[in-house]
């Protein structure tokens, strides 16, 4: 019978209720059960802080950094996951309002509510391979903004309300407003901070280089907020305004969410003890200084966001114009045609190999490679053809048997080079004719030479470098090789100061 359960009804084409139940179990399984107990935690804690930054109900979100802390953790697994963790933070959510005496009712709702919230914000923001959103390019910022910081608490706020209204205890505005902007400001300040956190950042902000100065100015950020929110009849909190940008120049996005954090609740907890500037505003007044401090923190995370959007998009803006000037410099060290060095790099890499070899005392042989009667094969196939040929050489020449440190290079025309460094006369030869034996093995035809085939010569010519000479002597010497190669018949190599000629069978 058990057996019967678990396979489908084929007459039916339905599932049994059993291969239901084993779906639903899979729905309900997380992807790691060690980060699904983290997020729970985190969620715990975070649910009992935001509750605890205040003493009544009434004023008790401020700022509710539970949902933001979910939603990153759910932007970056794929949806299949998500159920787990929403259950694990739904259980969270019922212990930390009983914990603060909430009624069973209100812990329900508010639990739905915060749900509701999370959902629609992922549902959003999510994307088909569970890549975390980008919040340093404006288009990222600016969805993260539109569906995460402001759809997603105001279906939340509109949801909440809509309940209380059916059992005719609305909240009222000012209850709303403070359900909508405490839980804006969760979301935009927690999710970027856990959506940036990573190893390697993480890694770089603690340091040994850089952990000094990122434990002061979060210290520092941290102290600043308790004094300048202290102060009774002092407003002075533009005061934190440098020291957040300064967070935010040095730390980056991930250490300057944390500073917002740091601020934060010193902020809250000394304005729901009557202290600080947003204290003096009378209680009378509709918008009173919780709403006002909210707005303050508003300003500061636009301040966050507009700053590190501007510093990443410089940052791209480097990247790529570092990017080009490499490309640039790479393509002004290529020939164009043929793809290998061109003549500046040659001229460059000659010298320096000359010093080197100066230096160090040792050889330098150098090829130059023409192929023979190529204006012929430009008059007969056309300039386009010639291009493919010398581009089919040039490919010859680099799949050459070389070492790393040697170079490769068109020297202008039909004519190549190439630099060897520490290499024997013998050495230089035996590749000359190994090339030549390519070229001619690969029988590119050429109906205007007579051999009807392409073929190149090659001039061989080692020196050891002397104070009385130059570079453009080597040069000199391969030159009058390639020459003697082309006047004793071509498709040969001549070696300077060789006493034989290789020559083609």
């Amino acid at each position: 019978m058990k057996a019967l359960l678990s396979v489908p009804n084929h007459e039916s084409g339905r599932p049994t209720h059993n291969s239901a139940i084993i779906r639903g179990a899979i729905w309900f399984q997380p992807d790691s059960v060690s980060r699904l107990a983290l997020v729970f935690l985190l969620y715990l804690v975070a649910s009992w802080g935001g509750n605890a930054l205040t003493r009544t109900p009434s004023v008790a979100d401020i700022i509710w950094p539970a949902n933001g802390v979910l939603l990153a953790f759910l932007l970056r697994m794929p949806r299949r996951f998500w159920a787990s963790y929403v259950a694990a933070s739904m259980v969270a959510n019922i212990l930390a309002h009983a914990y603060f005496g909430f009624s069973l009712f209100q812990t329900l709702l508010f639990t739905a509510g915060n749900t509701v919230e999370v959902l629609v914000a992922a549902s959003l923001l999510s994307t088909d391979n569970a890549r975390k959103p980008d919040l340093t390019t404006l288009r990222g910022l600016l969805r993260f903004v539109a569906f995460g910081v402001l759809l997603a608490p105001l279906v939340s706020s509109a949801f909440v309300e809509s309940i209380l209204a059916l059992k005719s205890t609305p909240s009222g505005l000012l209850s709303l407003t403070s359900w909508f902007v405490g839980d804006v400001m969760g979301i935009a300040v927690m999710t970027p901070l856990v959506l940036a956190i990573d190893k390697t950042e993480v890694a770089i902000l603690f340091s040994p280089k850089k952990r000094v100065e990122t434990v002061a100015i979060l210290l520092g950020l941290a102290l600043l907020s308790s004094i300048v929110f202290a102060l009774d009849g002092l407003p002075v909190d533009f005061l934190l305004i440098p020291a957040l940008l300064l967070a935010i120049f040095r730390l980056g996005s991930s250490g300057s969410a944390i500073g917002i954090l740091l601020m934060t609740a010193p902020a809250v907890y000394m304005t729901e003890r009557s202290h600080g500037a947003f204290s003096l505003v009378r209680s009378d007044m509709f918008i009173h200084s919780f709403f006002i401090l909210q707005c303050f923190l508003c300003v500061a995370l636009i301040i966050l966001y507009a700053v590190n959007t501007a510093l990443g998009e410089r940052d791209r803006l480097q990247l790529e114009v570092t990017a080009a000037l490499y490309q640039a410099d790479a393509n002004a060290a290529l020939d164009h045609v043929t793809g290998l060095a061109n003549r500046r790099t040659f001229d460059n890499r000659l010298l320096r190999e000359w010093q080197n070899a100066s230096r160090e005392r040792s050889t330098l042989s150098l090829l130059m490679i023409d192929v023979d009667q190529f204006k012929l094969y430009n008059d007969h196939y056309g300039h386009v053809a010639g291009d493919i040929c010398l581009r089919r050489i040039a490919t010859f020449l680099s799949g050459a048997p070389m070492r790393a440190s040697d170079l490769v290079a068109r020297y202008g025309g039909e004519e190549f080079a190439i630099i060897l460094p520490r290499a024997s006369a013998s050495g230089s030869v035996a590749l000359a004719e190994k090339i030549r034996q390519t070229v001619a093995e690969a029988q590119l035809p050429h109906g205007a030479y007579e051999p009807g085939i392409v073929t190149v010569s090659v001039g061989v010519a080692t020196m050891r470098p002397a104070i009385e000479v130059d570079e453009t002597t080597l040069v000199q010497h391969a030159d009058r090789a390639l020459y003697l190669a082309k006047k004793g018949g071509r498709n040969r190599v001549e070696a300077h100061d060789e006493v034989e000629a290789w020559q083609t069978s």
